[in-house]
């Protein structure tokens, strides 16, 4: 069973995510204090409105019950963008995508410890789910953060070295993302994963 507690995490967190209500005693997860941390990768691109619903309405329910503690959560903003040539990119929704892209890349970069960056993110992609995108920067105020170092980031060189490396994870993902938001889990992206049937005695 050990070999296949991974699948087994990764079965529940899918029905988790689309079948049940996260705050009832029967949805809770306890695993063995030794079992190691599943996997969980989001790409996705800031201004895609599946990426704002996914990132505002479900990863929020990894925080409740503490079902946070056995998965490592990371976040990629690139998606469907394209290198153009000349270290140059294009996003999907335009260069507000491509700027929003890089805030949330030197987020992340900034402050590297999930429970740091992920209030800043979910609070710019709130206001991407609600159509106030311009409104990005209120974010640091609401939060109490200094916009200072994300600002000299995405205004600087080490703005777009993060871009490109995010371009680099997303574009060698086999198989190769097809949509956004990608959730991959445990190195299995998640469609593939819950298409399978696990046997959970």
């Amino acid at each position: 069973m050990a070999a296949n507690r991974p699948a087994v995490v990764l079965s529940i967190i899918c029905c988790f995510f689309f079948l049940f209500d996260p705050l009832s005693s029967a949805s809770k997860i306890t695993l063995p204090s030794d079992s190691s941390k599943v996997s969980l990768t989001l790409y996705y691109e800031s201004l895609c409105p599946y990426s704002a619903n996914f990132i505002v309405n479900y990863l929020p329910k990894l925080f409740q019950d503490d079902l946070i503690s056995i998965v490592d959560l990371r976040l990629v903003p690139w998606g469907n963008a394209k290198i153009t040539g000349n270290d140059t990119f294009s996003c999907q929704h335009g260069p507000a995508e491509c700027l929003l892209n890089t805030v949330e890349a030197c987020a992340i970069d900034a402050w590297p410890q999930l429970n740091d960056h992920f209030p800043f993110i979910y609070c710019v992609e709130a206001l991407v789910y609600e159509r106030k995108y311009l409104e990005w920067e209120s974010c640091f105020e609401e939060l109490g953060l200094e916009s200072k170092t994300i600002t000299d980031c995405y205004a600087g060189g080490l703005g777009l070295k993060l871009d490109l490396q995010y371009a680099a994870e997303t574009n060698a993902l086999e198989p190769p993302h097809r949509y956004v938001p990608w959730v991959v889990v445990d190195g299995q992206p998640l469609y593939e994963v819950c298409s399978l049937e696990y046997q959970i005695d």
